[in-house]
Formats: structure tokens, C-alpha cells, sequence
């Protein structure tokens, strides 16, 4: 945060020791003085910042190294408001239903800054599958997921998010924006978003919206499939059950999308 960006009430040294935690977070551990260059911090503000965190339990030093890691406690706080989210309770019923029709992996994800954050998953019982770990996150702007989020997003919080994008990924380049942008108005029409083994080799994902009671998009429902196991047919029924499940989390939550009209002809046909 810079200082024409702070704000009266903002508290320095609380944004120094999140921006440790969420440097701490991208990898599985750091020796002292490359967590400094990474986070721009003096060496003696990072450690007190660690000192702290380590007395409550938020951080672990390493005895061998010395290196630095979080604990589990920060997995603990955040399962805990995973736990406590309605749309967690409203959509694991759904989810699961989902998993027994299709028999692939279910996530349920929202976005988080520029990625998208799992929040639920349901896996697959075949040995060939996607496995990612309720928490973990991967790249928004490739994942199908991420396209969907951007399609029903309002275009002024689409825009500042693609913004965002590149301005934290220089390999998203202006013509990747406008491919997607025109990816989206098919989207928009078919309430469904693909990926190619963008995220992952190998692996092929189909992602619908979650709408709340304003029928703003909150979450997205995704299947992900093993590319040698994703045929047409196969991809047609996953399409639809998945799109019969996001509109029945979508209701529990109060909307009424329009999209979902699509649902009930994709039903009858």
C-alpha cells in the first residue's frame, strides 16, 4: 500500500506483518534476509514480526536451517471460515449429488485478489483424477472458473479486476484481455466456461456461476476431468448436471438468474 493509498484509520504495523504472512504463504519456507527482499522490510522489522507471530503460535522456526514457516494454525482459522460459510452449507448437498451423477472431481471456488480460492471439494472415487487441496488457489485468468467470474462480473468490476491482472502478471498481454472479453459474451449466453489444460496438464475443467439473492456471481461450481476421459458425450452431460447444480445452489441463496432459463430448456430437451 503506498502512502497516497493509506487510509485514516490504517495501522502500519498490522500491513507489515500481513504482508509477512502473505509472503510466508507462497512458500514452504524462507530464510530471514530473502523474506526481507521479498516483502521490501528491514531485517529488524521482519523479525520482531516474526518473534510475535512465533509467540503466538502463527509461525515455526526451523531447527535445522532457521528457516521460517507458517503453522497450521493459519489452516486451522481459515477452515474454520470455510466451516461457518453459508454458501459452503447451501452447495455441499449439491455438490455431492454432482459427484455421484458425473463421477469427477466438484469444486466449489471464490475469487481471492487475482486467483481462485477452493473452498469445497468433492473427489472422484476413479484413480485417474484431479486432486487439488480444499485452500489452495491457482491463476484466475486462465481457469474456467476465473472466465466465468469475469463474464458475470459488472464491466467496471470486470475491467479494474483485468487491470489488476496484468498489472501482476506480465504475461497477460493485451491481446489475451480481448480474446477474453470476447470469451465471455459466449459465456454470458451459455452459463458455462472451459479450460484446455491451462491450469493444469492434463486436465480439463467446465465451470458455472453461483449467483446470490441480487443475483450477483459469489462463487463458481466446476468439474474437473482428466482430458483422456473428456469426450462429447461426456462433456454434454457434465455440462448439464453441472448447470442443474449451480442453479440449485443459485435458488438456495435467492436468485433467480436468467441464465438459468437455460437450465430448464437444457432439462426438457
Amino acid at each position: 500500500m503506498s502512502e497516497s493509498e493509506k487510509k485514516y484509520y490504517t495501522i502500519g504495523a498490522i500491513v507489515k506483518a500481513c504482508s509477512v504472512v502473505e509472503m510466508l504463504s507462497t512458500r514452504k519456507s524462507w530464510d530471514l534476509s530473502g523474506l526481507c527482499r521479498a516483502v521490501g522490510l528491514p531485517k529488524t522489522t521482519v523479525h520482531r514480526i516474526l518473534l510475535t507471530l512465533e509467540d503466538l503460535g502463527f509461525v515455526l522456526q526451523e531447527q535445522e536451517r532457521g528457516e521460517y514457516a507458517l503453522s497450521y494454525k493459519i489452516f486451522s482459522l481459515g477452515s474454520r471460515v470455510v466451516n461457518h460459510s453459508n454458501i459452503v452449507d447451501f452447495a455441499r448437498s449439491h455438490c455431492r449429488d454432482l459427484l455421484r451423477k458425473v463421477n469427477e472431481t466438484v469444486n466449489l471456488c471464490v475469487v481471492s485478489g487475482t486467483d481462485m480460492l477452493i473452498i469445497d471439494k468433492q473427489v472422484a472415487t476413479q484413480s485417474l483424477r484431479q486432486d487439488s487441496l480444499v485452500g489452495s488457489s491457482y491463476p484466475l485468468f486462465h481457469s474456467a472458473s476465473g472466465k466465468v467470474v469475469l463474464a458475470f462480473l459488472e464491466d467496471d468490476e470486470r475491467e479494474k479486476l483485468l487491470a489488476r491482472i496484468k498489472r501482476e502478471n506480465f504475461e497477460v498481454t493485451e491481446q489475451d484481455v480481448e480474446a477474453l472479453r470476447q470469451e465471455s459474451l459466449e459465456i454470458r449466453k451459455t452459463g458455462l466456461g472451459h479450460d484446455y489444460e491451462e491450469v493444469y496438464q492434463g486436465v480439463r475443467c467446465i465451470a458455472a456461476p453461483i449467483f446470490d439473492f441480487q443475483d450477483r456471481i459469489i462463487a463458481t461450481l466446476s468439474v474437473s476431468v482428466p482430458t483422456i476421459r473428456l469426450d462429447d458425450k461426456s462433456r454434454v452431460r457434465i455440462e448439464r448436471e453441472l448447470l442443474i447444480a449451480a442453479e440449485r445452489i443459485s435458488s438456495r441463496v435467492g436468485s433467480f438468474h436468467p441464465l438459468f432459463r437455460l437450465v430448464e430448456r437444457r432439462v426438457e430437451g
